[in-house]
């Protein structure tokens, strides 16, 4: 029998949250990693280590150490977090003149026993974190 994933997305109508809805399989996953990546480290009461723990490094001066530390950072909360994901890797480019990191994150999920390759990039500032609707903007799947 093969494993189907789900979780509990909102139903939004003109701004409003109306209810919830079942996503599943890949889309109930790309909401988790959303989710993962726009919750600033910190922000769950009662999980203090659940979310983007990015903005931690924004103002400082990225080089190799603080490059490795956010690779490290992203790797935890995914592997302790959605372990539906399996990790290949975490690509960071960082853009000193803007004071922003691009990251790319690849990983292989199992739907349907098959196995799919995915990917997904977002960017942030030392600004997108200021509010979570421009830190959902950042992100592309």
């Amino acid at each position: 029998m093969p494993i189907q994933y789900a979780d509990i997305t909102p139903k939004i109508k003109n701004g409003d949250q109306i209810g919830y809805s079942i996503s599943t399989d890949l889309l109930a996953i790309q909401n988790s990693l959303k989710n993962l990546f726009t919750i600033e480290l910190g922000e769950v009461p009662g999980k203090p280590w659940l979310g983007n723990p990015i903005s931690l490094y924004l103002f400082d001066n990225i080089g190799h150490f603080e490059e490795r530390a956010i690779e490290t950072a992203l790797r935890n909360v995914l592997e302790f977090y959605e372990p539906r994901v399996n990790l290949i890797s975490i690509k960071i480019d960082k853009q000193d003149e803007y004071n922003s990191i691009n990251i790319i994150i690849e990983y292989i999920i199992y739907i349907d026993n098959k196995e799919q390759f995915q990917t997904i990039d977002f960017s942030l500032a030392h600004n997108s974190m200021t509010s979570i609707a421009q830190r959902t903007k950042t992100i592309a799947f």
